[in-house]
């Protein structure tokens, strides 16, 4: 009888050693298999975030709205960046024109990078009447119109990359339209001799001036008005000497114009968009980098 007794306790007791150590191995199976899903989940995410397309933070400046131009600068922060101009492409691609924290003027494509992102935003903002444009007219009915909003369409040329605008000069009783090239890397506008004679815009100094054919001395002369279809800015200083060996154009409009008013191309439809800048923008042109004839 005792023996048995005995026999009793001792299996009571093996029996809850044996559930203890069930419980114990339970508890670290459950413990390595949380442990192996987490290392998993781990290695999915790192794998995924090693696949996916990197975004960078920064832009590469041109000095053309084109890969192929030069390099200007490298932007890393898109909060650096003035935006100036939008463009659209034959091809539809966007590039924006900008001026860097340097005071460097030229071309960002858009891009999956911080600083196109931000410029891209930027004009997004702006009336939606500066992105629509009509149905271009037939060649000769094409007429520069305004809005209510001041938002200035201009039927322009795009001949070999170049956007050729007509611009109407007054000086005295004399009016002279003639062609120009839109230039956005040229700080001063600039007009022939042929111009100057046909304004009796007379030279009221002379400057030395740097492009992509060197340094050269030319006249300047003090213009009236110079008028890109309703848009009008009065009391220029204008370059005058004779560069282009090109007959469709004349000169060049550059950023002493263009940097009053938002601008915008449109490749495709063939216009020019210039809407007002806003009241906290300067009202004198942004100093660029280059004057390129």
């Amino acid at each position: 009888m005792l023996f048995s007794i005995e026999s009793i306790f001792l299996e009571i007791h093996f029996q809850r050693v044996r559930i203890r150590c069930w419980q114990i191995c339970r508890g670290l199976l459950l413990s390595v298999t949380f442990l192996a899903f987490t290392l998993l989940g781990d290695v999915v995410r790192t794998a995924s975030s090693a696949s996916a397309p990197a975004q960078s933070s920064a832009a590469q400046l041109f000095a053309e709205a084109d890969e192929a131009s030069e390099l200007i600068e490298t932007v890393r922060d898109g909060t650096a960046l003035s935006p100036i101009a939008e463009m659209t492409g034959g091809g539809g691609e966007k590039w924006f024109m900008v001026k860097t924290r340097n005071g460097n003027i030229g071309w960002i494509k858009t891009a999956n990078n911080d600083a196109a992102k931000k410029i891209d935003d930027h004009f997004r903002a702006l009336p939606k009447e500066t992105m629509i444009f009509a149905p271009t007219p037939p060649a000769g009915e094409r007429e520069a119109k305004a809005s209510a909003t001041g938002v200035i369409t201009i039927p322009v040329k795009i001949i070999r990359s170049k956007v050729i605008v007509p611009v109407t000069f007054s000086n005295g009783n004399s009016t002279v339209i003639a062609n120009l090239a839109v230039d956005t890397g040229a700080d001063q506008t600039t007009i022939s001799k042929r111009i100057a004679s046909d304004l009796r815009l007379h030279s009221v100094g002379w400057q030395q001036s740097s492009g992509i054919g060197g340094s050269v001395a030319h006249d300047v002369g003090q213009i009236e008005s110079i008028k890109v279809g309703e848009a009008a800015v009065k009391g220029l200083s204008i370059a005058i000497y004779d560069f282009s060996r090109d007959p469709n154009y004349e000169g060049l409009l550059g950023m002493d114009f263009l940097g009053r008013f938002q601008m915008s191309v449109d490749n495709d439809k063939q216009v020019l968009v210039l809407a007002p800048r806003g009241k906290s923008a300067p009202e004198g042109a942004p100093a660029g980098a280059r004057n390129t004839p």
